[in-house]
């Protein structure tokens, strides 16, 4: 299950009045502290998860967590406003994947809701997760033939909040595979975008916007569909045309996306991280200094990119933007599974990765402002 946007957060964050710091006091800088809420007990013998992270681009003290369990009432979606010193569980959300927080109003917020539990589907808060809504035009627009409200992944366009794209865990009620449905109206009306036609089907699809308005690359239409057998697709042209682009698959779970300051993108992926160039178009595998396994999690703060594998005992990994190609641990602390997503606040300089079997955990990277 996949992806928030990290490098959405981190062009955004930078237009705006600039946040007032309080980071979590007890975090200490360069050794990576558990603060998944006191009430969450992850583990894969438990089959209970940390999921989706996502950082308040206006007030980055505030994050939030969704939690995930075979058993949906042990999930849940939580918040914290104190970088995870204290938490909170809000709304009635029992299996949230991905949240996205709207750079413009802290209290307006996407969710998806997938894989088990009785509320899949796209939901909105208007007051910051206390209260949610799925809209109308979701409802009418996962009728036949989509025939599903099973989501898997969210896209927010970083120049626009109100367009949306979701995309599935479920195939679709018509075939074995399932595609996009998008939103320029902020979920109220929905259009379905056929999958691309080589992709081989599995369960669990992630999309993402291949744009950065700041650099000036791609646009409103160029997107990133990730699939567990087939490969990355791109398109230009908003899912009209798809393009295979990367024959190896995204790992089962999801994959995130994050975008260097030079453009570069990197991803999780199958067997090692993938890295482009040419914002999406091509894409190489990420080896050296890497053991061999899943990745999905990726994120960076500016100056080095972070990511960790699903491997037994293993450190994160941490490469400069102006390399990522070479990589060695970040440190000599181990943990034992893969951060389905990572986020960082530029703020308070703490990156957080929410792993399945450890939990949520946070580093402070540098002296921030606490």
């Amino acid at each position: 299950m996949k992806l928030a946007i990290p490098f959405m957060i981190l062009i955004l964050a930078c237009g705006w009045p600039r946040p007032v710091a309080a980071g979590n006091p007890n975090l200490v800088p360069g050794v990576w502290k558990n603060v998944t809420p006191p009430d969450v007990t992850t583990s894969f013998k438990d089959h209970v998860f940390c999921q989706g992270v996502t950082v308040d681009p206006k007030n980055p003290a505030t994050v939030y967590l969704c939690v995930c369990a075979f058993d949906a009432a042990k999930g849940g979606l939580f918040k914290t406003t104190d970088s995870g010193a204290t938490w909170k569980k809000i709304g009635p959300l029992d299996e949230p994947l991905h949240v996205a927080v709207n750079p413009n109003d802290s209290k307006h917020l996407y969710c998806v809701d997938g894989v088990r539990g009785k509320t899949l589907g796209f939901w909105v808060s208007k007051d910051g997760g206390g209260s949610w809504s799925m809209p109308d035009g979701f409802k009418k627009a996962t009728e036949k033939p989509v025939g599903t409200r099973d989501l898997y992944s969210l896209a927010v366009d970083p120049a626009d909040f109100k367009h949306v794209l979701v995309s599935f865990h479920s195939p679709w009620a018509d075939g074995k595979n399932c595609g996009v449905l998008e939103s320029n109206d902020g979920g109220e009306s929905w259009t379905a975008h056929a999958p691309p036609p080589t992709l081989k089907g599995g369960y669990g699809m992630a999309i993402f916007f291949l744009f950065d308005p700041v650099k000036k690359i791609g646009d409103k239409n160029t997107w990133l569909f990730t699939a567990q057998e087939g490969g990355f697709f791109k398109t230009t042209d908003g899912g009209k045309t798809w393009a295979n682009v990367y024959k190896n698959s995204m790992t089962h779970g999801g994959n995130q996306l994050h975008r260097a300051k030079d453009g570069t993108l990197y991803s999780g992926g199958y067997q090692y991280p993938a890295r482009s160039t040419d914002n999406g178009s091509s894409w190489e595998q990420v080896k050296k200094g890497l053991v061999y396994s899943w990745y999905m999690g990726v994120c960076g703060d500016g100056e080095n990119i972070y990511i960790a594998s699903s491997s037994k005992s293993q450190p994160f990994f941490v490469s400069p933007e102006t390399d990522g190609l070479n990589w060695k641990p970040l440190n000599d602390q181990k943990f034992s599974a893969v951060p389905f997503e990572m986020a960082y606040d530029p703020i308070n300089k703490i990156l957080y990765s929410a792993s399945w079997e450890e939990g949520l955990l946070a580093i402070k990277l540098g002296a921030g402002k606490q």
